[in-house]
């Protein structure tokens, strides 16, 4: 059994196949997502959320960006400003700023054909959606062997 954060085996296997800019979006529960694309954690209405599935896979990964689906700000702000804390805290934790974009719903849907998978949440707001853009996790020179 793994001792780090993520124990989810598909998640971990998503997660570590991820190379720079390849992409992964976290859905809500409602997100139509096709099945070769899928990877179900949602086992009830709000269970796991949003802000869980990210913050435990901000642990895993080098993020370079995250894009938020615009309506979240409207529709679920708290969970909103959630995310918005746990990008601040992934991006002190890797030493770099994550760059933040919101994009409107309908703009944000087409991501959903360039990514390695998405990953169904639990969460019950409407919009809460979000893709993340894998950075690089190259060890500094400073501290090269």
């Amino acid at each position: 059994m793994r001792k780090g954060t993520l124990l989810n085996g598909p998640l971990t296997a998503l997660v570590g196949d991820l190379g720079h800019s390849d992409k992964i979006m976290i859905v809500d529960a409602g997100w139509p997502i096709p099945a070769d694309l899928r990877l179900d954690l949602c086992l009830t209405h709000g269970i796991p959320r949003l802000t869980q599935v990210f913050a435990t896979v901000a642990q895993e990964l080098s993020i370079e960006r995250v894009i938020i689906d615009a309506e979240m700000q409207n529709h679920g702000p708290e969970v909103h400003s959630e995310v918005l804390r746990i990008i601040a805290a992934a991006g002190q934790d890797q030493g770099e700023a994550i760059t933040i974009d919101h994009e409107p719903h309908d703009t944000f849907k087409h991501h959903a054909r360039s990514v390695k998978g998405i990953v169904r949440s639990g969460e019950c707001i409407p919009y809460c959606n979000l893709v993340i853009v894998a950075g690089l996790a190259f060890t500094p020179r400073d501290r090269r062997p």
